[in-house]
C-alpha cells in the first residue's frame, strides 16, 4: 500500500477524534419521535419513517430472522421481493444474494454500515458463496436493512445491485443477554443435520460512560451427499452419472464460528466512541471418499496434491493437477472505531475500518520451470536418462512435494467521513457530506508466475467525496438529489448521481420515485496484467485484464405505498427499470502478448508460452443487459389472530450484446412469490404456513442438441411455531419442506452423433458427450426437515 498507510490514517484519526472530543457540546440531538412505521438509515445514512426513504427498502427483524432457521445471510433474506438466493450454490454448498436479476457480486455488505466487501478474488475456483458467511451471529442482531437497486451515491464501489446493511444491537442501561440453540433434523439420511449455537451479553461498566458487548455463534454442519439414480440408454446399458467437485447438491463437513465484541465510550452526553473487533473462521473438510461405481477415490472440493496427481500426462505432455491442500479455511478480521456526535449545526460521523480475509488450504500450482523439469523427468531425458520410471516418480515426489501454500488474502483499511447538516431555506434541509478513503492490497501466491515471480502484491486505493440533499419543500414532498465523485488509482474517475422524489398524497398513501446509479470496480485480480488463477485443478492458467472498466447501472423506478390508518394493513408496489453496461464477461479468443508483441489486446501468458498457450480468452467489458421488473408487498390483518402478509416479483431480462445477446439472464426467475398465513392462536404461541413459487429459469444454450434450457419452477410449503414458554424461555419450531419436494430428479438425453449406435458417456474439460444429464433444478434444497430452536433471555 503506498499512500494511505495504517499509519497516517491512525495520526488522522486520532488528531479528529481528538479534536472532536474537546469541543464542548453545542446542542443535544433531537430524538425521533416513535411512528408507526418501521425506521430506517440505509437510504439516506440517517433515520426515517420507510415510506419516506428515497429508495425500495425492506427491514428484516430479528424475531422474523430466528423463525427461519438461521445459518447464513441467505436464510435471512430470502423471503423478501426481489431477491433471489437460487441462482447459484459453490462447491461447499453455499449461495450468494441476487437483487433485481443481478448476481451476488453487485451486492455490497455492510455491517454497521461498513464495508465487508472483498476487493479481489480470494475465493477462486467456485468458492465464493462464502463471503455472505461472515456475518455476527443472530443474538447480536437488531435488523437487516435491504436496499433493493443501485446505491452508489452513498456507498461507491460494489452498490451496484444493492446493499445489505446489517445492524447490531445497540448497548443496553442494564445487563441483558440471549442464548440460543438450534439444530435440524433430516427425514432423508442422504442430507446432513444444522446444529447452532450463539451468544450475546451486553451492558455497562460504567453508568452512562462505557459499556461493554460480547458475541459469538458456532455453526455446523454435517455433510450431505444427494444419490442419483443410474440412467439406462436406448440399448438397455447403465450409465452412472460423474459429478465434479461439489456438485449435485453434496455438501462437506463445515464449521462456522464467529467472536467478537465491541466497547462503547461516551466522554461527554453529546459524543460517542465505538470500538467493534470480530473474528470468524469457516473450515470445511475436503476427506476423500471411494467411488465404489467409478472404482476411483474422490476428493469433494479438490484433488488433494500427490504424487499420483502430479504424475500424469495429456498427449505426451505432463499434465500436473495441484492446488489443494486437507481441509479449506476461510478467516476474516474485522474492526472498527467510529465517533457520532452531535453538535449546534448538525451531526458528525468519522470511522476508521479494516477488514482482512484469508483463504487458507490453496497450494500453489507447478510454475513453467518446474513443470518444464517434470517433463524431463517424466520423460526420462536430459539428467534423468537412464532412470526406471519408479526412479524418476520417486524424484518427483521428492522434488515437488509437499506444494508450498498459495496465500490468498485480501485486506483494507476504509476511512469514512460524514457530516449531517439539517437547516431551513424555502423548505427544510437534511443536506449530506462526506468522504471515503480506501487502501486495499490483495495477495495471491500465482500473481508473478507469468514471470517466475510468484507472490506478487497489487495494491488499490480508492478515494471518494460526495454530497446529498434531503429537500423537503412542503410537508407532503421531498426531494432528494445527490451525487459522488470516486478516484481510483488504476482507472481513474467515475461520477454516480440520484434525484428521488417522495409525495405523500395523504396520511394513507405515497408515492415515490426516481433515478439512482451504480457501479462496481474491477476486481484488483481481473486488473492483473498476467496470470491471476488457474482452473483444471492447476493446469490451465487464468490471465487478466489491466484495460478492465467499471460497470454501470442505472435504475429508473416509480412506487406506490399504503398503509392503513390503523397500520394493521399495507401494501406496495414498484416498477423499476435497469440499464447495465459494461457488464465483464469473458470474450472471444485472442493471441498471447508474446504472439502479437505486445500490442494490445493480447493476453499476458509470459513464460507459460512455452507451454502452447498461445491463445486465451480474458475478460472484457462486452454485455450490455436490460432488466425490468415489477415488486408488490403487502400485509392484511384479517383479524385480531389471524393475518396474510406475501410479495410477489416479476423480473424480465435481457441481454443486448455478446455472445447471449436476446436471451435473458441466466439464473434468473421470472416469477418468484412468498405467502404466509399467521395464526396468535394464544398470547404465548404463534404458528404460521409460508409458501414460496419459483418460476423457470433459463440456464443456457446446448449447441449439441440445439436447444435452450431452463430449469423447472417449483413450490415449497414450511409450517412453523414460536412458543414463548415465559419472558425469558422461547421455542422456535418449523418444518421446512413441508411436503418433501424431491430437487434431485434430472432427465436424460441420447445423441447418436457419429451415427454407430451407441452412446458415448463422455466427461471432461471440452469433451462432447452423446449422454447429456439435466438437472431439474438449478439448486438442491433439502428433503424435508424439522428444525428446533431454543433462546434463553436475561
Amino acid at each position: 500500500m503506498k499512500s494511505l498507510t495504517p499509519t497516517k490514517l491512525a495520526l488522522f484519526v486520532s488528531a479528529t477524534l481528538s479534536a472532536a472530543l474537546s469541543t464542548p457540546a453545542l446542542a443535544q440531538a433531537t430524538e425521533v419521535p416513535d411512528g408507526i412505521e418501521r425506521i430506517v438509515v440505509t437510504a439516506s445514512g440517517f433515520e426515517q419513517k420507510l415510506t419516506d426513504a428515497p429508495a425500495s427498502i425492506s427491514v428484516i427483524t430479528q424475531e422474523e430472522i430466528r423463525e427461519r432457521s438461521f445459518t447464513s445471510l441467505l436464510d435471512a433474506v430470502k423471503y423478501q421481493e426481489g431477491i433471489d438466493i437460487g441462482t447459484s450454490r459453490d462447491k461447499t454448498g453455499q449461495g450468494s444474494v441476487s437483487m433485481r436479476g443481478l448476481t451476488g457480486e453487485y451486492t455490497l455488505l455492510l455491517i454497521d454500515g461498513r464495508r465487508q466487501n472483498n476487493h479481489g478474488d480470494i475465493y477462486p475456483n467456485n468458492f465464493g458463496g462464502n463471503a455472505f458467511n461472515h456475518v455476527p451471529p443472530l443474538a447480536a442482531i437488531d435488523r437487516i436493512e435491504v436496499i433493493r437497486g443501485p446505491a452508489s451515491t452513498l456507498y461507491g464501489a460494489d452498490a451496484l445491485g444493492g446493499v445489505i446493511n446489517i445492524i447490531t444491537k445497540k448497548h443496553t442501561d442494564n445487563w441483558t443477554g440471549e442464548i440460543s440453540m438450534g439444530r435440524s433434523v433430516q427425514s432423508d439420511d442422504d442430507f446432513g443435520d444444522d446444529f447452532t449455537t450463539e451468544v450475546s451479553v451486553m451492558g455497562p461498566l460504567i453508568e452512562n460512560v462505557l459499556s461493554l458487548g460480547l458475541r459469538g455463534s458456532l455453526y455446523d454442519q454435517e455433510a450431505s451427499s444427494p444419490q442419483f439414480a443410474p440412467a439406462v440408454d436406448p440399448n438397455g446399458n447403465v450409465i452412472v452419472r460423474q459429478l465434479g467437485f461439489g456438485s449435485g447438491g453434496r455438501t462437506v463437513d463445515n464449521e462456522d464460528r464467529h467472536a467478537g465484541f465491541s466497547l462503547s465510550w461516551t466522554p461527554t452526553d453529546n459524543q460517542r466512541l465505538k470500538f467493534d473487533y470480530d473474528v470468524s473462521n469457516q473450515v470445511y473438510d475436503n476427506t476423500p471418499s471411494y467411488d465404489i461405481d467409478n472404482d476411483s477415490i474422490v476428493y469433494p472440493l479438490g484433488t488433494k496434491d500427490s504424487i499420483e496427481a502430479l504424475w500424469q500426462a495429456r498427449g505426451g505432455q505432463v499434465n500436473p493437477r495441484a492446488g489443494y491442500a486437507a481441509d479449506q479455511e476461510f478467516d476474516r478480521t474485522w474492526w472498527s472505531l467510529a465517533h457520532d456526535a452531535d453538535w449546534s449545526f448538525g451531526s458528525s460521523m468519522i470511522a476508521l475500518s479494516y477488514v482482512d480475509t484469508a483463504n487458507n488450504g490453496r497450494t500453489l500450482p507447478l510454475s513453467v520451470a518446474e513443470r518444464l523439469l517434470l517433463q524431463e523427468m517424466y520423460d526420462g531425458t536430459g539428467d534423468y536418462a537412464g532412470l526406471s520410471e519408479e526412479e524418476r516418480r520417486n524424484l518427483a515426489e521428492d522434488t515437488f512435494l509437499p506444494r508450498p501454500a498459495r496465500p490468498l488474502e485480501s485486506s483494507q483499511y476504509t476511512l469514512d467521513v460524514r457530516f449531517d447538516i439539517p437547516f431551513e431555506a424555502a423548505g427544510y434541509h437534511n443536506f449530506v457530506v462526506g468522504a471515503q478513503m480506501i487502501d486495499g492490497e490483495l495477495k495471491d501466491g500465482v500473481f508473478g508466475l507469468e514471470e517466475g515471480n510468484a507472490g506478487a502484491i497489487q495494491d488499490q486505493e480508492m478515494y471518494s467525496l460526495f454530497v446529498e440533499d434531503n429537500w423537503m419543500m412542503t410537508d407532503n414532498f421531498t426531494l432528494t438529489g445527490g451525487v459522488r465523485y470516486d478516484e481510483h488509482d488504476t482507472f481513474g474517475s467515475q461520477v454516480s448521481p440520484r434525484l428521488y422524489a417522495v409525495y405523500s398524497l395523504n396520511a394513507a398513501w405515497t408515492l415515490k420515485g426516481g433515478v439512482s446509479t451504480g457501479y462496481k470496480t474491477p476486481n484488483t485480480t481481473d486488473l492483473y496484467d498476467g496470470i491471476t488463477g488457474f482452473g483444471g485443478q492447476g493446469t490451465s492458467p487464468f490471465a487478466g485484464n489491466p484495460e478492465l472498466q467499471p460497470e454501470t447501472s442505472v435504475n429508473s423506478e416509480i412506487a406506490l405505498y399504503w398503509n392503513s390508518v390503523d397500520n394493521d394493513h399495507n401494501f406496495n408496489i414498484t416498477y423499476f427499470d435497469t440499464k447495465f453496461d459494461d457488464k465483464i464477461a469473458r470474450g472471444d479468443t485472442i493471441l498471447s502478448c508474446e504472439q502479437t508483441d505486445g500490442v494490445r489486446p493480447c493476453v499476458n501468458l509470459g513464460e507459460y508460452d512455452q507451454l502452447g498457450y498461445d491463445t486465451y480468452s480474458q475478460k472484457i467489458n462486452i454485455d450490455e443487459v436490460d432488466i425490468q421488473g415489477v415488486e408488490v408487498a403487502g400485509r392484511y390483518q384479517v383479524s385480531q389472530n389471524w393475518s396474510l402478509q406475501g410479495n410477489y416479483t416479476w423480473t424480465d431480462s435481457e441481454q443486448m450484446s455478446g455472445p447471449q445477446a436476446g436471451l435473458p439472464l441466466t439464473n434468473t426467475a421470472e416469477h418468484m412469490a412468498n405467502l404466509r398465513v399467521n395464526w396468535a392462536a394464544r398470547d404465548n404461541l404463534n404458528l404460521y404456513l409460508q409458501g414460496e413459487l419459483r418460476s423457470d429459469r433459463y440456464r443456457g444454450y446446448d449447441s449439441v442438441i440445439d436447444k435452450e434450457l431452463y430449469y423447472e419452477n417449483y413450490s415449497l410449503l414450511n409450517l412453523g411455531a414460536s412458543y414463548d414458554v415465559s419472558d425469558m424461555v422461547r421455542l422456535d419450531f418449523r418444518v421446512n419442506n413441508l411436503l418433501d419436494r424431491d430437487f434431485t430428479s434430472y432427465s436424460t438425453t441420447f445423441t447418436d452423433l457419429n451415427g454407430d449406435g451407441e452412446y458415448d458417456y463422455v466427461t471432461g474439460r471440452g469433451a462432447v458427450s452423446e449422454v447429456v444429464f439435466t438437472d431439474d433444478y438449478n439448486v438442491k434444497d433439502k428433503a424435508r426437515n424439522f428444525w428446533v430452536g431454543l433462546t434463553v433471555s436475561f
